[in-house]
């Protein structure tokens, strides 16, 4: 994810957060389970009416069949409503070197050039009684015209398969559930471009913009952080917060000093948003991320809250999901909030162990029923 800028800098990133959910089964019959590279059966099939040994050259029709399972994959079509579509790649034999002792499953998205989609997806295997039996999770990925497909190269070690057959391969049928919860942007209806291109005149005029904020020369106004001062200008923050606004109209009007204090939040931090104020950039996002959070639910700057929230969502794990859904919660970051449920939901038996969840047990009993109700699927 590109976190530099915001798509949009007005964005209001607690608009559109009703996550869409999708789920389907496919069967594939006949699953090839011979081990190599096609070699000769050595055993006598009926090819153009002649019995003769299967060979690479002159395969039987079962071996061309599995030959082309091999070499192209299964493909699945889906509709996940009327504009998100999608293809889902089963690959029996991997689809590299890397890979090529395990199952891999890719994932793409048509016409990902005119959408932008985030998702969250969970490939798993059903056994006979169709049970659950295998999973693997696939983190918040974010697809648009620069990436439209996810790759998952081990999705199951074709070994590790085999010797569970009777259980995830009867009668040679392989059985895989693809869910799916996903935001999405149709980008021809907004009329906005699939990505923020910034073109050179676009980008002279944000390195004007920031060697405003470097220079000394002309400043207004002053942010107080502890001892520290940074040095801006009160008609960028004006127009970029309304509660700047509010609060450096109160102040004109009452005669009272240009110097803004902050207190509570640390100096990285201020300054990361004073750089986001100035340019729409917040480089150093990684670092400040759940900090963040908090000062944009407080100066209501919804386009920094969105890169914090992307940025949280590309590291989402099982450790951090407890407290990432916390603070959701307390600071109105409700696509971060809506995506943590569910991962939640999807990592059910691994995140109940840890200590934080016991948190949100206690504390959060409306969070705890958010979760109860994706379970249910009354999402």
């Amino acid at each position: 994810m590109d976190l530099n800028y915001s798509a949009d800098l007005s964005v209001d990133c607690n608009n559109k957060t009703s996550l869409k959910r999708a789920s389907f089964i496919r069967t594939i019959e006949n699953f090839p389970t011979f081990d190599g590279d096609l070699k000769s059966y050595g055993k006598p099939h009926i090819y153009y009416n002649f019995a003769q040994p299967c060979s690479v050259n002159y395969p039987c029709k079962k071996c061309y069949e599995e030959k082309a399972i091999v070499e192209n994959g299964h493909t699945f079509n889906f509709d996940l409503d009327s504009k998100v579509k999608c293809s889902l790649n089963i690959h029996p034999y991997g689809r590299d070197s890397v890979s090529k002792d395990y199952v891999s499953i890719s994932l793409e998205f048509k016409e990902s050039s005119r959408l932008k989609i985030t998702a969250l997806c969970k490939f798993s295997i059903l056994d006979p009684d169709g049970k659950e039996e295998y999973k693997s999770i696939v983190g918040v990925e974010k697809f648009d015209s620069n990436k439209s497909s996810h790759f998952l190269q081990k999705f199951i070690n074709r070994n590790d398969l085999l010797r569970r057959e009777s259980i995830l391969l009867p009668n040679k049928k392989l059985t895989v559930r693809f869910e799916i919860f996903y935001l999405f942007d149709d980008v021809n209806a907004s009329g906005v471009s699939e990505t923020t291109h910034i073109d050179e005149h676009l980008n002279v005029f944000l390195k004007d913009i920031k060697r405003m904020l470097d220079s000394q020369d002309f400043y207004d106004c002053i942010i107080k952080v502890g001892n520290s001062e940074i040095n801006v200008h009160k008609c960028i923050l004006t127009t970029r917060s309304e509660v700047f606004r509010s609060t450096l109209k109160k102040k004109l009007t009452a005669f009272q000093s240009n110097t803004l204090e902050m207190s509570g939040f640390r100096l990285e931090v201020v300054k990361e948003m004073v750089n986001y104020l100035y340019t729409g950039r917040s480089p150093k996002i990684g670092e400040v991320a759940i900090e963040m959070l908090e000062i944009t639910d407080k100066y209501k700057l919804e386009g920094l809250k969105m890169i914090a929230t992307e940025s949280l969502l590309n590291g989402l794990n099982v450790e951090n999901v407890c407290e990432y859904l916390e603070k959701s919660e307390l600071y109105s970051a409700e696509i971060l909030k809506e995506f943590c449920i569910r991962y939640i939901y999807l990592n059910a038996e691994e995140v109940v162990k840890g200590e934080k969840w016991r948190k949100i047990v206690n504390f959060y009993p409306l969070l705890l029923e958010r979760i109860f109700n994706v379970t249910a699927g009354i999402d």
